[in-house]
């Protein structure tokens, strides 16, 4: 297998570094693909690897390519060796899982990045690429709220966003709310008012597999 990492960082590579050490029991090479560069856009990496020019992706030993994080990450949970599964063991944990993971990404996730495709930076960064709305900035910045308020009372009495174990919703809300705090992309997203969310991204940030998120895997990956 190949994974196609970022040299740079970003959320949607950062979630999937931060599963990859989380899980353990992978092996894969790795390829790592310049943003910066603008190589996710070429020619050659569109048609032969993700025609949406969007890093990461996953080339399988029978040469299928995988996008989506999720779908990436879910992967790597079923192939891995030994570990505690971060998607569920049983369908009653896999359908809890899915549905937190489904929440924070619409409720929290997708606002905030929406947010941040309305400023300048990102005008920049997508260069024509994406479509952007930056008049819609203000909803989006007050539908991130919302959500983060919510999830600050569903964190109530709780480690982790699923229960008392770290899970996929967990390393997908981290990921992204990491990545942009680390980089000052986004700096109203974890504030006091919000306790239990204030909490539980120190709880986050202390993991050692958190710690390494910002950092490209190496080239091959045997944990």
């Amino acid at each position: 297998m190949i994974f196609y990492d970022a040299k740079q960082p970003g959320p949607n590579p950062a979630v999937v570094r931060l599963f990859v050490h989380e899980r353990q029991g992978l092996r894969f090479d790795v390829e790592l693909i310049d943003l910066a560069g603008l190589e996710n856009r070429k020619p050659a990496y569109r048609t032969t690897i993700n025609a949406r020019g969007e890093v990461p992706a996953l080339r399988l030993d029978d040469g299928r390519i995988i996008t989506e994080i999720t779908a990436i990450c879910g992967y790597f949970d079923e192939i891995a060796e030994g570990g505690r599964r971060l998607f569920g063991n049983t369908p009653e944990e896999r359908a809890e899982i899915h549905m937190w993971t489904r929440r924070a990404y619409l409720e929290i996730i997708l606002p905030f990045v929406t947010w941040w495709r309305g400023t300048d930076a990102a005008e920049e960064a997508y260069r024509g690429h994406r479509v952007l709305i930056p008049e819609a900035k203000r909803s989006h910045r007050l539908l991130a709220d919302q959500g983060l308020n919510q999830f600050d009372e569903d964190l109530e009495g709780k480690t982790f966003i699923a229960g008392d174990a770290l899970t996929m919703a967990d390393l997908l809300l981290y990921g992204f709310m990491g990545t942009n705090i680390a980089t000052g992309e986004i700096p109203w997203l974890n504030v006091p008012q919000r306790p239990n969310v204030a909490a539980w991204f120190d709880r986050m940030g202390a993991r050692e597999a958190s710690q390494k998120m910002m950092t490209s895997l190496p080239p091959r990956v045997e944990n």
